[in-house]
């Protein structure tokens, strides 16, 4: 959750990794020593992250408004009409335009590299949602 995450930043977390940082200064740690800790540090506290933003998601996507839940669904949406148009409605268009004697008609088309890391990050969700159905746990109120 949110809170977490912003104890990590203000809290515990900080006033550790600066205590290491001045016990390396004053020299009570060794190199190697301040390395490992380090790699713990950040191993530790990356998944207390994942764990929060893991939890957000699941408060974002039960919440009963559609401004909250349906941001997802909107930009799979978007991103679904974007490919409809660079390759359904783009080539068939343009194929029945230069049939009708209109070679020089051209359609518009979407951004693909933009589109790609949100479309990707959003199919890796979808695979979840297929994962909770095949174990029968999925939710289908919005």
């Amino acid at each position: 959750m949110l809170s977490t995450i912003f104890k990590f930043l203000s809290g515990d977390a900080m006033e550790s990794l600066v205590g290491l940082f001045k016990d390396y200064q004053d020299k009570k740690l060794t190199k190697e020593e301040l390395k490992f800790r380090l790699e713990t540090f950040e191993a530790t506290n990356t998944q207390e992250l994942k764990l929060a933003q893991i939890e957000l998601n699941k408060q974002e996507a039960g919440h009963s408004s559609m401004f909250v839940a349906g941001w997802r669904p909107f930009l799979g949406w978007v991103c679904g009409l974007g490919f409809a148009m660079n390759f359904l409605v783009a080539p068939v268009g343009t194929f029945i335009a230069a049939s009708a004697g209109y070679p020089d008609v051209i359609f518009p088309q979407a951004e693909v590299s933009t589109m790609m890391p949100i479309l990707l990050g959003m199919l890796g969700l979808g695979g979840y949602r297929t994962y909770e159905k095949t174990v029968n746990k999925e939710r289908n109120k919005i």
